[in-house]
């Protein structure tokens, strides 16, 4: 027999055990749930003892295989995985444990193949905790062997009931989760300590208004950036004014085609001149049956009086010369095109760092929150230590009022920090056109490692992983070439006004056909009825008397001209102005930062020292409060430095195209 066949009998006892246990376990059940023959499974294992055993001891075998890491960094995340494939495959087990733990007095070999598992990640937790003191997560690890335990009964008696007994349990996607949580807190492990080394990039919480059961959207910065162009109002505009400018460009380039057009035109009269003047002077009745030769007999009176005239007209038109006029219109418009190609760029570029600042709000609101619920744990904390203390004599009612007051002051900043996050939410998704009640968990993180402050010359690395080397030259300024832009467009104007005042050349003609209906009918049936008439025209055009519009025309477009070369300066003046700021305000968030993380790093070996000291009675409720606010200060400083440096890498990276910030005039 081959070796998947094995497998597949070993994998079908475990079934039946699970199951029915030993008892119920048959070697004919399992040999029909294998899909062999019961001589099959003897001939492998010998005997039906001998084939559940090797069942149990591979199943238990095959448990999870990722261990926590010999140096903890961030012990949340690290005991929250470990503990989630911990409880899955306990609960993948439960049939077989319940089985064995059963018939643990009749097969005692069996319920040691199952507690190997347990045992083996029960020493690695046990292990993990002391790693946990040595680093300073937690004050002590001389309860780090029934912490283990608790935890992991926790994980055992949720697998093992939470069929059985839904109600008692949390829900399965937050169980491990949760009893994480009330682990490290038993350990002592404050969530300020924990935060201390755990990385902004935390996952961003549900926002408030979103249901527990709601699908959560997720959404990286690449993809709010990809949102803001398609859903930005600004942008939407600076494209229309694209295709306006394309517009105008085919409205000048028309100027050197011919023009060709057709018309068709009927006419009724009314009353005609031509008709009651042949009815006057019209001769006597012509009685000797010959033909007229009076007026109302001549072919001319019947065009002149005819009642319904149809006139079918092509008419062609051509510039010859125009003294350079539409040269300049071209060259205007084309100008115009690029400065509208410029407008568009710079709108998309404002959009990114609009969507990208409230990204990072959104992102650090979620930091923000969980830095005023751990300080709200805190209090909370220093409340029931000066409870105790009171309780036993070593602390005064005075310290135990001022514990409570911390701790009911430190309320208000939750609810004010849980507002912002909402109000840091609401915007984003209004910005991004999301709908405002829907999930969404932002998975692009705000840096927070030292090691990202990079050279402010040198290229820079976005948060969405470009790698982009920012432009700071005048010349590179996106308003700079707009209205270097736009000057061209305006000399060319002003050229075209003061062309205006020589002759232009233009080559016309008109082909029509006329025709006369008889009364009674519509249009002639016969070819030969439809009259031509063919002109063709050579015309110059000099303006000799305007009334003064050409000069009126010259000086609008000199101002025009005058207006947009003062703006050039002034855009050329801010350019080199926001570059300069836009470095410097690169450079300070860095120096920000960079401060931020040490005295981030100072203020929690502050708090861990206070901690223990106020534990030990040495140090008063007061001198741990005062610490614990400059930790919660500390923390809020480098969130928001970390966020600014964030914005301003970006902003600096995307200088080139944005528009000025500031104007730069005197």
């Amino acid at each position: 027999m081959s070796e998947p066949t094995r497998q597949q009998v070993l994998d079908a006892a475990a079934r039946v055990y699970s199951d029915v246990g030993f008892r119920g376990a048959t070697t004919r059940r399992i040999a029909e749930e294998a899909g062999v023959n019961e001589v099959t499974l003897f001939r492998l294992f010998g005997s039906k003892a001998a084939l559940i055993g090797e069942a149990v001891r591979t199943r238990s075998a095959s448990g999870p295989t990722s261990a926590l890491p010999e140096v903890p960094k961030d012990p949340v995340a690290e005991l929250t995985e470990w503990a989630a494939e911990d409880h899955t495959f306990m609960f993948e087990c439960r049939g077989m444990i319940r089985a064995t733990m059963a018939e643990m007095n009749e097969r005692p070999e069996c319920a040691l193949e199952v507690a190997d598992h347990p045992v083996e990640s029960f020493r690695e937790l046990r292990a993990y905790v002391e790693r946990l003191a040595e680093h300073g997560f937690i004050p002590s690890a001389k309860d780090a062997a029934p912490a283990a335990a608790m935890l992991k009964g926790s994980l055992f008696a949720d697998a093992m009931g939470r069929d059985m007994m839904p109600e008692m349990f949390p829900p399965v996607d937050r169980a491990p989760a949760t009893y994480v949580r009330l682990f490290l807190r038993a350990l002592g492990a404050t969530l300020a300590l924990l935060l201390m080394f755990a990385p902004l990039a935390l996952p961003a919480q549900q926002p408030a208004v979103a249901s527990a059961n709601a699908p959560t959207a997720a959404l990286s910065l690449a993809d709010a950036l990809r949102l803001a162009e398609q859903k930005s109002e600004a942008v939407a505009m600076a494209a229309a004014g694209v295709r306006r400018a394309g517009g105008q460009q085919r409205q000048a380039d028309a100027q050197l085609f011919p023009q060709l057009n057709g018309t068709i035109g009927y006419q009724r009269a009314i009353k005609s001149q031509f008709e009651e003047i042949s009815r006057r002077f019209a001769g006597p009745p012509d009685t000797t049956g010959s033909s007229g030769g009076g007026l109302a007999d001549s072919p001319l009176a019947k065009i002149f009086a005819a009642p319904t005239t149809a006139i079918f007209t092509v008419a062609f038109s051509q510039n010859l010369y125009t003294a350079g006029r539409i040269g300049a219109a071209r060259a205007g418009a084309n100008s115009a095109r690029s400065a509208a190609d410029i407008a568009l760029t710079s709108a998309r570029a404002q959009a990114a760092l609009d969507a990208a600042q409230a990204y990072f709000d959104a992102v650090a609101s979620d930091r923000l929150l969980a830095i005023a619920d751990s300080s709200f744990a805190l209090t909370e904390r220093a409340l029931a230590q000066t409870q105790v203390a009171r309780e036993v004599g070593s602390a005064s009612e005075f310290d135990l009022l001022r514990a409570r007051v911390t701790r009911d002051n430190q309320r208000p900043l939750v609810i004010q920090a849980r507002g912002a996050r909402t109000t840091a939410y609401l915007r984003l998704k209004q910005l991004l056109d999301l709908p405002l009640g829907g999930p969404l968990t932002l998975s692009t993180p705000i840096r927070d490692d030292s090691a990202v402050v990079e050279e402010i010359t040198g290229p820079l690395t976005l948060a969405d992983d470009r790698t982009i080397t920012p432009d700071t030259s005048v010349s590179a300024r996106s308003t700079v070439r707009q209205q270097e832009a736009q000057v061209t467009a305006q000399e060319q104007a002003l050229r075209a006004a003061r062309l205006a005042r020589f002759p232009s050349l233009q080559l016309t003609s008109t082909y029509q056909r006329f025709a006369y209906p008889a009364e009674g009918t519509f249009l002639p049936g016969a070819l030969d009825l439809y009259f031509p008439n063919w002109t063709v025209s050579l015309g110059l055009s000099v303006p000799l008397f305007t009334g003064g519009r050409l000069g009126g025309d010259r000086m609008v477009a000199e101002a025009n001209l005058n207006q947009a070369r003062a703006q050039l300066r002034q855009a050329r003046e801010g350019a080199a102005l926001d570059a300069q700021l836009a470095l410097t305000q690169l450079e300070q968030a860095q120096a920000a930062y960079l401060a931020s993380v040490g005295n981030d790093t100072q203020a929690a070996q502050a708090y861990r020292i206070a901690e223990v000291r106020f534990s030990e009675g040495i140090s008063t409720q007061l001198e741990l409060t005062e610490v614990r606010v400059q930790l919660e200060q500390a923390r809020l400083q480098r969130v928001n430095a970390a966020r600014d440096l964030e914005v301003a890498k970006l902003r600096l990276a995307l200088l080139k195209d944005l528009p000025l910030s500031t104007t730069g005039g005197r």
